[in-house]
């Protein structure tokens, strides 16, 4: 019996000795990889008025004292964001500390101080390779994972939430479902943060992109992501080089256009050739030398430790001779594209008159036809993606439903058709419709729509108007005739 009693405590004390094992992180990165849960407001731009809750859950790695690094995506119109250490247990309530969508990243805090104890701040590395094996880290279902991937090239390419071109990191991974800012690690320094992921393809943004936007931030320097303004292509054409006066080897890029944006210096031109920025020579392909990562697109220049406001020393060939000029770089701001791919933590705007929906164009509206929306969506509205904005159109307003009534008889079926203006006074924003309407014309709605729509004027009777959007909300169970954004917000 004795025998027994010692055998069972032997094995009891051998279990308890895995389990303790068990229990021991099997790597230092479990000490800086967090998990993320964003309850947010998920709006329905088909029905702007609509909105329900969804629930993301993504990954956060430890950078500083009370700070998780994240991706921005998914941060938008939060509601709660709560905070898990060691991929299981107690739930702590967060907090955005910083955000800029157009860089991608977030900072989120806790009050709670003991959901830091024990955190280590990750090490975020200056320079990253631009081949070889790296790790994938995350949390999932309660256990750490550490799961191989191959770095494929760092590019220069648009970032996931922004018009701006800056470096990116292109992995292959040996798992699925990732692209949720899951932290690439090399040895003990973060080298990168996952953005998007498809098959066994991984896009990342890489430490050297968000390492100076981070230290730039702590010490009150970030002013925001930049960019060139120009458009350019590549100076290849020996003829073209001719006509401009340019000897020797094809060099530099061509500007095409150069919109005018305030507060900008150094203003470039068309047919201005592009030779040099910031010290570095531009070659034909538009590309630079960069002393670490090789050929890169000069892009690169305009967006990596250079903020809103900087200036860049830019040698060009103009007017047959050569020049240097200081381009001042300006601010990225989604309203300088004629369709901003936001709204970001605000409602989508909408006006309802007469059961005729109206609500401005922009990418989140075109996103409800799917990831593929620029082949799906309607092509009128998916081709001003290509354009600018001028002080004549500085937006875009579009017709997208008809919520049927007896006032709108007849035009129930259309929609997707940019208005141009109402009762004689040109739209420029949606919050100029009310303020027309103020003016029927001969007791009559007049709302006149571009010259390629299958409808180019609608009439209402402006008096019959007012009682049918009434009818209108109370039928569709909508709160309000109309959302505007404050001014501030746009």
């Amino acid at each position: 019996m004795k025998t027994l009693l010692r055998g069972a405590l032997f094995a009891s004390l051998g279990l308890l000795a895995v389990a303790a094992k068990e229990a021991k992180p099997t790597s230092p990165w479990e000490n800086s990889v967090v998990t993320l849960e964003i309850n947010r407001r998920q709006y329905d731009y088909l029905q702007p008025w609509a909105k329900r809750m969804e629930t993301i859950q993504k990954t956060g790695v430890v950078v500083g004292p009370r700070e998780v690094l994240t991706t921005a995506e998914f941060m938008g119109d939060s509601t709660l964001i709560r905070l898990q250490r060691g991929g299981r247990g107690r739930w702590y309530n967060g907090q955005i500390g910083w955000v800029d969508y157009h860089a991608n990243l977030a900072i989120v805090t806790a009050d709670d101080a003991a959901f830091w104890t024990g955190l280590q701040p990750a090490v975020i590395a200056d320079s990253i390779p631009t081949k070889g094996a790296v790790q994938l880290m995350r949390w999932r279902n309660g256990s750490f994972e550490s799961r191989k991937a191959e770095i494929n090239r760092l590019s220069v390419k648009r970032g996931r939430m922004t018009f701006v071109e800056h470096m990116q990191l292109e992995l292959d991974l040996e798992i699925a479902g990732a692209g949720w800012a899951e932290p690439i690690v090399l040895g003990n320094k973060l080298v990168g943060l996952t953005t998007s992921a498809e098959g066994n393809a991984c896009t990342a943004l890489p430490a050297p992109f968000f390492r100076p936007i981070l230290e730039a931030r702590k010490r009150g320097a970030f002013r925001g992501l930049s960019f060139f303004a120009f458009v350019w292509q590549r100076a290849q054409n020996p003829a073209t080089l001719r006509h401009l006066k340019l000897e020797g080897e094809p060099r530099g890029v061509l500007v095409n256009e150069a919109p005018a944006l305030p507060d900008m210096d150094g203003q470039l031109k068309p047919r201005d050739i592009i030779l040099q920025v910031g010290g570095h020579d531009v070659d034909a392909e538009g590309d630079y030398l960069d002393p670490i990562y090789g050929k890169l697109s000069i892009e690169d220049l305009a967006s990596r430790g250079r903020w809103a406001g900087d200036q860049v020393r830019v040698r060009l060939w103009r007017s047959g001779q050569q020049q240097e000029i200081l381009y001042r770089l300006p601010k990225a701001d989604y309203k300088i594209d004629l369709v901003p791919q936001g709204p970001f933590d605000r409602e989508p705007e909408y006006l309802v008159a007469g059961g005729l929906l109206f609500q401005p164009l922009n990418e989140a509206y075109l996103r409800s036809w799917g990831g593929d929306w620029k082949r799906k969506a309607p092509f009128r509205l998916s081709f001003c993606d290509q354009e600018k904005p001028t002080p004549e159109r500085p937006s875009v307003v579009v017709l997208t439903a008809v919520l049927p009534d007896p006032v709108n008889l007849g035009y129930q079926d259309s929609r997707f058709m940019m208005l141009n203006s109402v009762n004689g006074k040109r739209v420029k924003s949606i919050a100029d419709i009310p303020d027309a309407m103020k003016q029927p014309i001969g007791g009559f709605h007049v709302l006149e729509f571009g010259p390629a729509e299958s409808v180019r004027r609608m009439v209402l009777d402006a008096a019959q108007a007012e009682e049918a959007t009434q009818r209108v909300l109370a039928r569709y169970g909508i709160e309000q005739d109309h959302v505007f954004a404050s001014p501030a917000a746009k």
